[in-house]
């Protein structure tokens, strides 16, 4: 434990938060981590962002949640999306055409998510 800091265990927190089907604590933790993640840690940042915008689409904020998984392809501007960030991404997508499949924002999040994809 004493490996991980407080960005990290925080991080962890919205995770769990969000499996256990708590999004509102998730997001409040994903906040906290974004805080304390300096912003050099790219990476870092493009996933927490990420569980950021899967708590967001769990509370039903479709635009919010959009409009925060975007971010993430803007932090990785230039870097290739890992595999983890990919499956993340991923999920996001999965989630939001479940939830919201004929949104307008989602489509256009759709069309983004495949654009990102297939430059990786």
């Amino acid at each position: 434990m004493a490996f991980y800091g407080s960005a990290e265990l925080t991080a962890i927190t919205a995770i769990v938060r969000d499996r256990i089907g708590d999004p509102v604590r998730a997001e409040a933790a994903s906040h906290r981590a974004l805080a304390s993640i300096p912003k050099q840690f790219r990476r870092n940042r493009a996933l927490a962002t990420g569980r950021l915008s899967l708590a967001q689409l769990h509370q039903r904020d479709i635009d919010q949640a959009c409009a925060t998984a975007s971010t993430v392809f803007d932090l990785m501007e230039g870097y290739p999306l890992p595999g983890r960030m990919r499956s993340l991404l991923g999920d996001f997508y999965r989630d939001l055409i479940t939830l919201a499949p004929d949104a307008g924002t989602a489509r256009e999040w759709g069309d983004r998510f495949r654009s990102e994809w297939s430059r990786s």
